[in-house]
């Protein structure tokens, strides 16, 4: 099949994929690219002569940006960008608990851990038939507890109140610290954001409806550190940037390859 190179319309963007520009092992690859930019700089200065007659221009100062958006918050990314590391370790995480006294006590749906015994628990609140939160209870380690204080025993993840204090059905909001093992990435001051090896494949049209296989490809692209998650109700965007730079090893002064081949090529030998 010969390739109209002229004019083709991408019509999709299927997945772009990154390596390690030193070991060229796998990283991660992005197959919900919403949108992809590649954006071209170049500097020019004109060289002049009598009375200011430009003559000529010297240019220099390429540059090359490719910047994207994803539909998924991608982690492989993530770690690019940041410089951490996922490692999958037994962390904290603060916990909303919603729960209801039973006569004189209440239950924890989680076991809580705090940095002392006797203080597991962060907050307690109760909570007002508006749904706001109303007093503060305190919680004590030890004793018979007060109207506005409560025992807590994380082996039994029973809360217990003063003696008909509050009738049954009484509602409290608790905030605590639960531990659990999970998949962490800690972002670092000290730790920015890496590069990558990096093939973006698309698929086109010519104006004569034949469909193509495009990839573009970069040697050496330099990921930004500055980045946006957009979270919410709307769509998640995870939005991307990278620099690439000149002179990887062995593929020196190429800044991307455009690459167009028919959608059924086949091997050459």
């Amino acid at each position: 099949m010969n390739v109209n190179v002229q004019d083709i319309a991408v019509t999709e963007l299927v997945v772009a994929t990154c390596f390690d520009p030193a070991t060229g092992d796998f990283l991660f690859s992005l197959d919900e690219l919403k949108n992809m930019t590649i954006s071209q700089t170049q500097d020019k200065q004109d060289i002049t002569g009598k009375q200011g007659r430009k003559l000529n221009s010297l240019k220099r100062n390429k540059a090359i940006t490719i910047s994207g958006v994803s539909g998924l918050v991608s982690g492989g990314l993530m770690e690019l960008q940041t410089g951490g590391k996922f490692e999958t370790k037994v962390t904290t995480v603060l916990w909303t608990d919603y729960l209801e006294i039973d006569g004189d006590m209440a239950e924890t749906s989680y076991i809580a851990v705090g940095n002392m015994v006797g203080k597991e628990i962060d907050e307690l609140y109760i909570k007002n038939k508006n749904g706001t939160l109303g007093e503060k209870l305190e919680q004590i380690p030890a004793g018979i507890p007060t109207a506005t204080q409560f025992l807590y025993d994380p082996s039994t993840k029973i809360l217990e109140f003063a003696a008909s204090e509050y009738p049954d059905g009484t509602e409290f909001v608790a905030y605590y610290k639960r531990k659990i093992s999970a998949s962490v990435l800690e972002n670092l001051s000290d730790s920015y954001s890496g590069k990558a090896e990096m093939y973006i494949d698309a698929i086109g049209e010519d104006s004569c409806s034949n469909v193509y296989r495009i990839q573009f490809y970069i040697p050496r692209a330099d990921f930004n550190g500055n980045f946006d998650l957009a979270l919410g109700d709307n769509q998640t965007d995870h939005n991307w940037e990278a620099e690439s730079l000149s002179g990887a090893c062995g593929k020196s002064g190429r800044y991307f390859t455009y690459t167009v081949f028919g959608a059924n090529a086949e091997d050459v030998a």
